[in-house]
């Protein structure tokens, strides 16, 4: 199986940790491709110009991270990162929280490398409110992890707040007063506790020296 992806390898995160969840890291190959480059050959592979990406061995694609995390998970010939049942609903509502929040960091980035004076406030300012919402979000919910068996929402939720933890744009921007300062550990106790025991699992904690 072929995975194609962006060079900044932050973005395959939850592709990472499934495919060695699922025990599958070693029969992938792996090709990065900038979507954004003049000469990118990522055309030729999908239609979308997007990545991340799989193409199977009898070449069929697989567009978007989250359908190729369910995929490789299929492949698990242990315990599932998608349940079934009730508990996939909460999962997915999870995953879903985790993609979007780290979408939203990003966005934010991308946003912010443009010159001060020509940024979108109202947009900014929006996504800013996404990654805070998300974050409350999570606090809220991280009671209920306690026991629970990892699955691809605790997998999303750590993949965000690892990049918001790493890049962080909410203090490099500084669209609010106290942004200087802003850290999404400050009054989120237990979701920092959850956060730094679940990053040494051995799938999260896992850095896979990816070939340019």
């Amino acid at each position: 199986m072929k995975l194609i992806f962006n060079p900044d390898d932050s973005y395959i995160h939850k592709v990472l940790v499934t495919a060695h969840e699922a025990g599958v890291i070693d029969r992938l190959d792996f090709v990065a491709l900038d979507p954004f480059g003049s000469e990118t050959q990522i055309w030729k592979y999908s239609p979308l110009g997007k990545s991340p990406m799989l193409i199977l061995d009898d070449g069929s694609p697989l567009y978007g991270g989250l359908q190729v995390c369910e995929y490789l998970d299929s492949l698990s010939s242990g315990a599932r990162l998608f349940p079934q049942g009730r508990e996939r609903w909460r999962a997915l509502r999870l995953m879903v929280l985790g993609d979007a929040m780290f979408d939203a960091t990003a966005l934010m980035r991308v946003e912010g490398r443009r010159p001060r004076a020509e940024w979108h406030l109202d947009y900014l300012e929006r996504e800013r409110r996404k990654v805070l919402g998300a974050l409350d979000e999570m606090a809220g919910e991280v009671s209920r992890f306690v026991g629970e068996p990892f699955h691809i929402g605790h997998v999303c939720m750590a993949g965000g707040i690892s990049y918001l933890d790493t890049r962080n744009p909410i203090k490099d921007l500084r669209l609010f007063p106290g942004d200087e300062s802003f850290s999404w550990r400050a009054n989120r106790h237990a979701l920092t506790a959850w956060y730094d025991r679940i990053v040494l699992r051995p799938s999260l904690a896992f850095k896979l020296r990816l070939k340019r």
